[in-house]
């Protein structure tokens, strides 16, 4: 069902931006039908085709970085996100995207349960997470996650700590990045209160998202569920994880 919602908005979004692109090739022909002399149509069509080729060119190097968040988010394939990210950095010869992969790459990493690897790329690129509200919130997010799955306590309530400073902020900045339950949830783990810990993540409306985001509530669920000594509950939640994050890492632990 999400598939299909994802792929009716990219369809409209791309049939939209098409006729756009019509709309403005025509309006070049027009420009350069009605100029006077020889002089004025090469300039207008020099012009307006060099403009008419760079938006085709972003428009094209778009399409391929939704489509590999696409593979990622909402089809967890890993092998073709890595194989579409290879595609656009081919292709993006202005290094328009250089800052998205930056994201990206933190993702992809976390996804493949290279966590170390994961701190490192952070680390490594930590003015630039940390040159908007958003993106600080994205670096302390991933952080929580990896010291998550390394059992590293002591730095996961550090991070969760960094987090809560956030919530005094101006909430709408961080409206739509993750769920605040989610964050509450992990918390309430990593103080071993498991009952309440699950009972947040299970309130966690799903609704909204993506198969990516979903597997690893799941997981974290059943981590809960084992916790309680429900283990026939845990399972049966690392089964539904597992058809949901096809190649993610997460579905092999």
């Amino acid at each position: 069902m999400k598939k299909m919602i994802w792929k009716s908005f990219r369809l409209g979004k791309k049939v939209f931006w098409w006729i756009i692109f019509l709309l403005f090739l025509m309006y070049i022909f027009y420009l350069v039908k009605t100029a006077e002399g020889f002089a004025s149509k090469a300039i207008f069509g020099v012009v307006g085709l060099s403009v008419f080729a760079i938006v085709c060119l972003f428009e094209y190097l778009k399409m391929i970085y939704e489509k590999m968040i696409y593979a990622l988010t909402v089809e967890c394939d890993i092998d073709s996100a890595k194989r579409l990210k290879e595609k656009l950095q081919k292709k993006d010869l202005f290094h328009g995207f250089k800052k998205s992969l930056v994201i990206f790459d933190a993702l992809l990493l976390l996804d493949e349960a290279k966590y170390s690897d994961c701190l490192d790329h952070l680390k490594k690129n930590d003015s630039f997470f940390r040159s908007t509200l958003d993106y600080l919130f994205i670096y302390y997010h991933t952080q929580m996650q990896c010291f998550f799955f390394l059992n590293d306590f002591d730095k996961l309530n550090e991070v969760l700590n960094k987090i809560s400073k956030l919530k005094n902020t101006n909430k709408k900045q961080l409206r739509g990045l993750f769920t605040w339950n989610e964050i509450d949830g992990v918390n309430y783990f990593a103080q071993n209160r498991n009952k309440k810990s699950y009972d947040t993540f299970h309130s966690i409306d799903t609704t909204y998202l993506n198969n990516r985001e979903l597997t690893y509530i799941l997981y974290m669920k059943a981590q809960c569920l084992f916790r309680l000594e429900k283990k026939s509950e845990g399972f049966r939640m690392i089964k539904e994880m597992k058809k949901i994050g096809n190649t993610l890492a997460i579905t092999q632990l």
